[in-house]
């Protein structure tokens, strides 16, 4: 059975092993509200999107030097695919998409 992408399964000590940073770090992302984890009680979950989400959030600030508000800003921009529908197999052919990836 194919997990949803969308639902929210990963802890945040194992999202801070994947990524390499400490739960810390993503606590303080969170706070300037780069991303919005899912509670269950008073423990966050996050799901493979969020793990996305967190990687460019990474690569951004620590790769690229860009500042949190240059982040949200980046973050917040409604990309070309989302507004056009493209379908994933389009994507991959797609210069701006593969750009915005890498």
């Amino acid at each position: 059975m194919k997990q949803d992408y969308k639902e929210p399964v990963y802890t945040i000590g194992i999202v801070s092993k994947k990524l390499g940073v400490c739960p810390a770090t993503i606590r303080i992302w969170e706070k300037k509200k780069l991303l919005k984890p899912a509670r269950i009680g008073k423990n966050r979950f996050y799901s493979p999107c969020d793990l996305d989400r967190l990687w460019k959030i990474k690569k951004l600030l620590q790769e690229k030097r860009i500042n949190i508000e240059g982040v949200k800003n980046i973050l917040s921009t409604t990309r070309c695919w989302e507004v056009k529908n493209c379908a994933p197999k389009e994507r991959d052919s797609c210069s701006v998409y593969t750009k915005y990836r890498s």
